[in-house]
Order: C-alpha cells, then sequence, then structure tokens
C-alpha cells in the first residue's frame, strides 16, 4: 500500500508543496485539472514533474468531466464529452498513467451545512435540508434512466481503456441518496456488483472505493453497509485500485465528516482488512476538515494513515 493525496491541481506540483509531502511520507499523488488543460503537452509535463519528485502519478481525472452530467442524463452534450473522454484515456495510456477516476452524477446537495469538528470547520449533512432543496433540471431523472445511461457509457468507454491499458475508478454518489430530482444509483454495495457486471467485471472498469461515502450508505436494513466485506467481495476481485480512507459520525440520514480517528468507523479494522485482500494500490485521505490552507489538520491526517499503513503491514511480519 502507498500513501498518497488526491485533489491535487497542477499548480500544486511545486517544490514546496512537494517537500512537504514527501516530509511526510507521501508515496504517491493523483492530479486533476480541466478539459481545457488536459493537453498532450501538459500531460506530459505532470508526469515529468510527479516522478522527477520521486512519486508515483496514480492518476489523472478530469475535474470538468470526470462526472459528465450529459453522459449520466443522456444530454445533447454527450457525444462531444465522451469523445473527449475516450481521448483522454488514450493519451493516459500512452503515457504510463495508469488511472483515471469517474462518477455518475454524484454531488448535488453536496453538504447541507457546516459544523465544528475539535475546532475545526466541517461538512455536515443532513437528509432533511437536502430534500428541501430545490430541483436541478426541468424534469425528474429517475433511476432505470440512469442505469440504461450507464450501461450505454461502458459499452462505449470500457473498450477504449482496454486498449489503452487505463484502470477507470468508480467513485460513489456522495451523498448516497436521491434529491433534487435525480436518483442516485451507486449508493449502495449493490449497486457496485451491478456495475461491475456490466462492464463483465473487467478490472478496467474498477472501483475507486471511498470508506467515506461507504460508512455514508443506509445499507439495506437502515443500519449502514457492511464495509468490510464490501472490501473482500470486490478486492478479491481486483476491482479495488485506490481507497479514500475518510470517517464520518454515522450513517444517513445525518452525518458529519471528521478527523480519522474520531468517526463510527475502526479504520484499523479497515485497514486489517486491506492487508488481508492483498491491496497495494493507493490509500489517500479524502477530504480533510478545516479551511483556509489546512495544512496542520492535513498533516495529521497523513500521518495518521501512514501509521495506520505501518501498524497493518507490521502485523503481518
Amino acid at each position: 500500500m502507498k500513501l498518497g493525496v488526491s485533489h491535487q491541481r497542477p499548480q500544486d506540483l511545486n517544490q514546496a508543496r512537494l517537500d512537504f509531502l514527501l516530509g511526510l511520507g507521501v508515496e504517491a499523488i493523483e492530479v486533476r485539472l480541466s478539459s481545457t488543460e488536459a493537453t498532450r503537452e501538459h500531460l506530459e509535463q505532470i508526469v515529468e514533474r510527479v516522478k522527477g519528485a520521486g512519486l508515483e502519478l496514480h492518476e489523472v481525472m478530469l475535474e470538468d468531466l470526470y462526472n459528465s452530467t450529459s453522459a449520466a442524463l443522456g444530454l445533447p452534450e454527450r457525444d462531444k464529452d465522451l469523445d473527449f473522454f475516450k481521448n483522454f484515456i488514450r493519451d493516459l495510456g500512452d503515457l504510463g498513467i495508469p488511472h483515471t477516476t469517474y462518477a455518475w452524477h454524484t454531488g448535488g446537495m453536496y453538504e447541507t451545512h457546516r459544523e465544528n469538528t475539535r475546532g475545526v470547520a466541517s461538512r455536515g449533512f443532513s437528509t432533511e435540508l437536502a430534500k428541501k432543496a430545490p430541483q436541478q433540471y426541468l424534469r425528474q431523472y429517475e433511476e432505470n434512466e440512469l442505469w440504461e445511461n450507464y450501461e450505454r457509457y461502458i459499452k462505449e468507454i470500457l473498450p477504449v481503456a482496454q486498449k489503452a491499458g487505463v484502470k477507470m475508478q468508480l467513485h460513489p454518489n456522495d451523498p448516497p441518496l436521491d434529491h433534487q430530482g435525480v436518483d442516485r444509483i451507486f449508493k449502495s454495495t449493490e449497486s457496485f456488483r451491478r456495475a461491475m457486471k456490466i462492464s463483465d467485471q473487467s478490472v478496467n472498469s474498477g472501483i475507486l472505493f471511498c470508506v467515506g461515502t461507504w460508512a455514508e450508505m443506509e445499507g439495506p436494513l437502515g443500519e449502514g453497509e457492511d464495509i468490510s466485506s464490501a472490501l473482500r467481495e470486490f478486492g478479491n476481485a481486483g476491482q479495488i485500485h485506490q481507497v479514500h480512507m475518510r470517517n464520518i459520525t454515522s450513517p444517513l440520514p445525518n452525518f458529519i465528516e471528521t478527523f480519522p480517528d474520531a468517526g463510527y468507523l475502526n479504520l484499523h479494522a479497515i485497514m486489517d482488512v486491506l492487508i488481508e485482500i492483498g491491496f497495494n494500490g493507493m490509500i489517500v485521505p479524502d477530504h480533510v476538515p478545516g479551511e483556509g490552507d489546512g495544512t496542520t489538520e492535513e498533516a495529521f491526517t497523513l500521518g495518521y494513515l501512514r501509521a495506520l499503513i505501518q501498524y497493518a503491514e507490521h502485523k503481518t511480519t
């Protein structure tokens, strides 16, 4: 397993930032950029910069098209977006960038309010408040339509990814519930089983297993999902390529994001399972409580995850 960071933009790849990450034991990195920035030349510069710093470039993702609204909802811009994404995947393959993340109309009412977590601002989510938010579109988009569009998308994109040798990582809907007039289909372990079946269990159509979002899921009995069981199921199939290690206070209907040592999940137990299944990908904090530069909060979180990795690996020796 490699300690990594996500949400890095090209301007973050400066020497001061890279030295900070290296000093905390970071080994791998995700870089995200807009489609207008995603030229072949710019991607080459990112590869050179990250590898020159001694870091592994786990993935590059498109911050505006990884979650293509036009593809998910079948809007007129769909074909244009897909053509761009296909060419982007081909460039990733040519440059040896092994992964990219995609999602299926996630977000929307991502947070409903701010809370206080150990003295710093943190994301809060209330289902009641989210349900009161206005619809995003002129009509309702229902689950069967989202699934039809997803299957069509996979049939077009997956062959390109397979040929390019790029592994796509599907991120769950965050928050994992229907709201603002759009049904969210990736809100349960069962939905990911269906997605993997649609892609014929191809490792090129794998999962970005966001522990925090899985922890938000209500589960079949309204008591949360069995995260360890889901990790074993998809991990043993080789379908988990990255893990977001984030903690929260409780499953839906309401939750607050916390520091990794302060939520309802036992991250030591999660790490034990990752060792058990032989996971050797990148583990990142995902979101970190705090506002402003968040340096202190990020340093604590990265240090905690590095210790978790060392703890779990020590148990196997």
